[in-house]
C-alpha cells in the first residue's frame, strides 16, 4: 500500500469518526437533548439471547485489509447500535417492545421496530453525506472522479429525503393514532441472526430507465422494511410497507407470508447477502455457516453493488446444512 493511499484511508477514517461525533442531538422531533448510544434491536432479550460471552459477529468494511469486507467479533454494548434518542425518549418511547412478551399484533409495536430501522439508516446517510462533503473539499481527493463523488453525495441526499417522508408518516401515526403502514408477522425456524433493514422494491435498472426516459428521478421509491430476530424458540419475521406504495409492492411482499418456509428462507438469504447491510450473527452461526468462506461473502457484497437487478434471486439457503457448498457453487459461476 503506497503512502498516498495510506494518507487517504486515514483521512477517510477521520472523516467518518468526526461525522459520527457531530450527530449529537436526539432524533425525537422537537427534542434538543443529547442522544445516547441505542441498540437497533433491544440488547436484553434479543441480542443477548444469541450472544456468547457478551459478543456477536458483524460484517464491516475495512479499507486497510483485503478483502475490504470483513467479519468482526464485537462486544454487545457496542454492536448493532448508533446515536439515536436521548435517555428519556429511548426509555419511554420503546417501553412496550422492551418486554419479555411482545405483542406483534399491536400496530404501534410493529411501528416502533420500523422507526428504529429508519433512524439507523438516517444516521448512516447523515454520516455518509458529511464524509462526501469533506472529501469534495479535500486536496487528497483531487485525483478522484469528482463528478462521481458529487453524484454519490446527491444520491445520499435524495435517499435521506425519502427516509424523512416515511419518518414523518410514522410520527403522525404515533401522535394521531393513524395507520399509514401495513405490517405482517410470521414465525419461522430459529436462526441466530438479527437483521433490521429496508430495501427498495424498484431495481437500479428500473430507476435508471425512468431517469433516462423522463429526465428526472422517480418521485417516490417504494421501500419494504424488515426485521428478523430470534424470539423464544422461533425467529420472528416482521415486515412492513407504507400504504402509499401498496400498488407497487403488495404482490412481492405477501410472498414472504404465503409461500413455503423453504422458499422464504431462500428469499431471506438473498436479502441478507445482497440487499441488507444491517445485521449481526451469533458465534455459533459464524463458525457453522461463514467461517472458511469469508472471501465468498465479501464477493457477494461486491456483486450486489454491481448488480442492477436487485430482485434477481439465487438458490441459496443459509438455513440449510449445505449453505457453504451452495455458496461455493455460486461463487464458481459468478466470480
Amino acid at each position: 500500500m503506497n503512502i498516498d493511499k495510506i494518507k487517504f484511508l486515514k483521512f477517510f477514517h477521520d472523516c467518518k469518526k468526526n461525522a459520527i461525533k457531530r450527530i449529537v442531538k436526539c432524533y425525537h422531533p422537537n427534542c434538543n437533548e443529547k442522544s445516547i448510544n441505542s441498540h437497533i434491536l433491544q440488547k436484553n432479550g434479543i441480542l443477548s439471547s444469541i450472544a456468547k460471552d457478551n459478543h456477536l459477529w458483524e460484517h464491516i468494511l475495512n479499507q486497510f485489509k483485503e478483502p475490504h469486507f470483513q467479519f468482526k467479533r464485537t462486544g454487545i454494548n457496542e454492536i448493532f447500535s448508533f446515536n439515536c434518542f436521548c435517555q428519556k425518549h429511548d426509555s419511554e418511547l420503546f417501553k412496550i417492545i422492551e418486554t419479555e412478551n411482545i405483542n406483534f399484533n399491536d400496530y404501534k409495536s410493529c411501528l416502533l421496530f420500523t422507526l428504529r430501522t429508519i433512524y439507523n439508516e438516517k444516521f448512516r446517510k447523515e454520516v455518509n453525506i458529511d464524509i462526501y462533503q469533506n472529501m469534495l473539499k479535500s486536496e487528497l481527493t483531487e485525483n478522484f472522479d469528482r463528478e462521481f463523488l458529487q453524484l454519490t453525495l446527491e444520491q445520499e441526499k435524495l435517499g435521506l429525503n425519502d427516509l424523512i417522508l416515511n419518518e414523518n408518516d410514522i410520527w403522525n401515526d404515533i401522535n394521531q393514532n393513524t395507520e399509514s403502514y401495513v405490517f405482517e408477522v410470521r414465525e419461522i425456524s430459529k436462526i441466530e441472526l438479527c437483521l433490521s433493514a429496508f430495501y427498495n422494491y424498484e431495481t437500479t435498472f428500473e430507476m435508471n430507465l425512468y431517469r433516462f426516459k423522463y429526465g428526472k428521478d422517480m418521485e417516490r421509491i417504494s421501500e419494504i422494511f424488515i426485521n428478523l430476530f430470534p424470539y423464544k424458540d422461533k425467529s420472528v419475521l416482521l415486515m412492513g410497507y407504507n400504504k402509499k406504495d401498496e400498488k407497487s409492492v403488495k404482490g412481492d411482499f405477501y410472498t414472504y407470508f404465503k409461500e413455503s418456509e423453504k422458499r422464504v428462507q431462500r428469499k431471506l438469504t438473498n436479502l441478507f447477502l445482497f440487499a441488507c447491510e444491517t445485521w449481526v450473527i451469533s458465534e455459533k452461526l459464524y463458525f457453522s455457516k461463514f467461517k472458511g468462506i469469508e472471501n465468498i461473502i465479501a464477493f457477494a457484497s461486491k456483486y450486489s453493488t454491481e448488480n442492477y437487478n436487485e430482485r434477481q434471486t439465487f438458490a441459496l439457503n443459509m438455513f440449510s446444512e449445505n449453505f457453504k457448498t451452495e455458496m461455493q457453487k455460486w461463487y464458481s459461476k459468478y466470480k
